[in-house]
C-alpha cells in the first residue's frame, strides 16, 4: 500500500507509544502489560501494518519464557514440588480442570477450546503478584513463601499446558495415538534436556566463560535460545517451552545471572511489543454471541473463587491461621501473561473474550492483593484487645 509509513518511522512510533505506556503504569502505580495491551487496542492497524513488530512480539514470548527458566534448576523443581505438591494440584484442579469441565460440557465446546479456556484461567501473573508483594513490603509476610512457591510450581506447569495447547492447535482433534505422541514428545524434550545438563553443563561454563566478555557473547545467548525455541515448535510443540528449557540450561550451568544481563533490554522490547501486538489483535464487536458472554462471566467468577479457595485452603494445609490463609487467597486472583500467551493461540473470534479476560482480572488482581488484608478484615475481624481498667489507687 502507498500510504503506509515507513518502517523506521512506524518502528519508532511504536516504541514511543510503549514509553508512554510505561510511563502510564508507573506514575499509576499499576502493571505495565495493561497500558501496551490497551496502546495496542488503540493503534492496532498501524501495529498491523508491518509484519517485522508482529515478528519481534514472538521473540516477546520466547524470551519471556526464557527468563522464567533462568529461575530454576531440577533441584529447586524438586525442592519446590516437595513443599507445594498438595497446594499446587488443587492449584491445578480449580484453575484448569473446573475450567474445562465448564466450557466442556455445560458449553459444549470443542476439546481445543476447553483447554485453551482452562490454559488462559490457569496460572496467576508472577510479575504482577511478585511486583505487588515487594511494593507493599510483604516479604517478611508469613504468606508470602507460600505463594511466591505456588508461583514456581505454576511456572512449571504453565510451559507444558501451553505445548499440549499448541499442538492441539492445528484444528482437527488428535486421535488417542496421537495424545500420547503429544506427551512422549513433551517428555523427549525434558530427558533431552536433563542429559544436556547432567553431562554437558561444565562444558557449557567452561564456553561462556571464555566468550563472556566480548562482544559477540549477546550473539550466542541470543541464538541459543532461538534455536531451541525453534527446535520444539518444529516438533509441533510450543517455542515457550523450548525457550524455558533453553533458560534451565543456563541456570544448571550456573551462568543465568550473565546470560540474564546480556539479553536484558532485548527483552524488554521484544516483551512490551508481543502485549502490544496480542492487543493489536483484538477486534471488538456487538455480535458477541450471548453464551460467550455468559461463558465469560462464569469463568471470571470461578477463577476468582478458585483462586481464593486455592490460597485460603492451601494456607490452612501449611498451617496458617484463617485470617493469613485469607491474606494468601486474596493474593493470587491476578491473572496476566501466561493468560496472554496461552490466548494467542485462540480462535479470532474468541480473542475479544480473552482480552477482556486479561484486562478484568489483571486489573482487579492487582486491587484484590493491594487491599488482601482490608478484605480479610471483612471477612475475619480482628479481636480487639480489651483494655485493662486500672484500680482506683493509682
Amino acid at each position: 500500500m502507498h500510504n503506509e509509513l515507513p518502517f523506521l518511522l512506524l518502528f519508532g512510533l511504536i516504541t514511543f507509544v510503549l514509553f508512554i505506556s510505561g510511563l502510564a503504569g508507573k506514575f499509576l502505580k499499576l502493571p505495565s502489560v495493561l497500558f501496551f495491551i490497551v496502546a495496542g487496542i488503540l493503534f492496532g492497524n498501524i501495529v498491523h501494518q508491518e509484519n517485522m513488530v508482529e515478528k519481534l512480539s514472538e521473540v516477546g514470548i520466547v524470551l519471556l519464557f526464557f527468563y522464567l527458566g533462568l529461575e530454576f534448576n531440577f533441584d529447586r523443581a524438586v525442592e519446590t514440588g516437595k513443599k507445594i505438591w498438595s497446594v499446587g494440584l488443587l492449584d491445578f484442579f480449580f484453575g484448569f480442570v473446573l475450567i474445562f469441565i465448564v466450557v466442556k460440557f455445560l458449553f459444549n465446546l470443542d476439546l481445543f477450546t476447553s483447554l485453551l479456556a482452562g490454559g488462559v484461567a490457569y496460572a496467576s501473573s508472577s510479575a504482577i503478584t511478585t511486583k505487588t508483594i515487594i511494593d507493599n513490603h510483604r516479604i517478611a509476610n508469613p504468606e508470602t513463601e507460600l505463594i511466591l512457591g505456588l508461583m514456581v510450581f505454576e511456572d512449571i506447569v504453565a510451559p507444558v499446558i501451553l505445548a499440549v495447547i499448541a499442538a492441539f492447535s492445528t484444528g482437527k482433534n488428535p486421535s488417542f495415538l496421537e495424545i500420547n505422541l503429544i506427551f512422549l514428545k513433551i517428555a523427549f524434550v525434558f530427558i533431552g534436556v536433563w542429559l544436556i545438563t547432567k553431562y554437558f553443563k561444565d562444558y557449557i561454563a567452561k564456553g561462556i566463560e571464555k566468550i563472556l566478555e566480548d562482544d559477540i557473547f549477546i550473539l550466542f545467548a541470543f541464538g541459543f535460545v532461538l534455536v531451541f525455541a525453534g527446535f520444539t515448535q518444529s516438533l509441533g510443540l510450543s517455542e515457550a517451552l523450548g525457550a524455558f528449557l533453553a533458560g534451565l540450561i543456563m541456570a544448571e550451568a550456573n551462568k543465568g545471572e550473565e546470560v540474564e544481563k546480556s539479553l536484558h533490554s532485548i527483552k524488554d522490547l521484544a516483551v512490551a511489543m508481543f502485549f502490544m501486538s496480542f492487543g493489536a489483535s483484538i477486534h471488538f464487536s456487538s455480535n458477541i454471541e450471548t453464551k460467550y458472554v455468559v461463558m465469560l462471566v462464569i469463568i471470571i467468577l470461578l477463577s476468582i473463587i478458585g483462586k481464593f479457595l486455592t490460597g485460603f485452603i492451601g494456607g490452612l494445609i501449611y498451617g496458617f491461621s484463617k485470617r493469613i490463609s485469607a491474606v494468601t487467597g486474596f493474593s493470587i486472583i491476578n491473572r496476566g501473561e501466561f493468560s496472554i500467551v496461552m490466548g494467542k493461540y485462540a480462535y479470532p473470534e474468541h480473542l475479544p473474550l480473552v482480552g477482556m479476560y486479561v484486562l478484568f482480572m489483571a486489573s482487579i488482581g492487582v486491587l484484590f492483593v493491594q487491599f488482601a488484608d482490608k478484605l480479610t478484615n471483612l471477612i475475619f475481624p480482628k479481636k480487639k484487645k480489651k483494655k485493662v481498667k486500672k484500680p482506683d489507687y493509682l
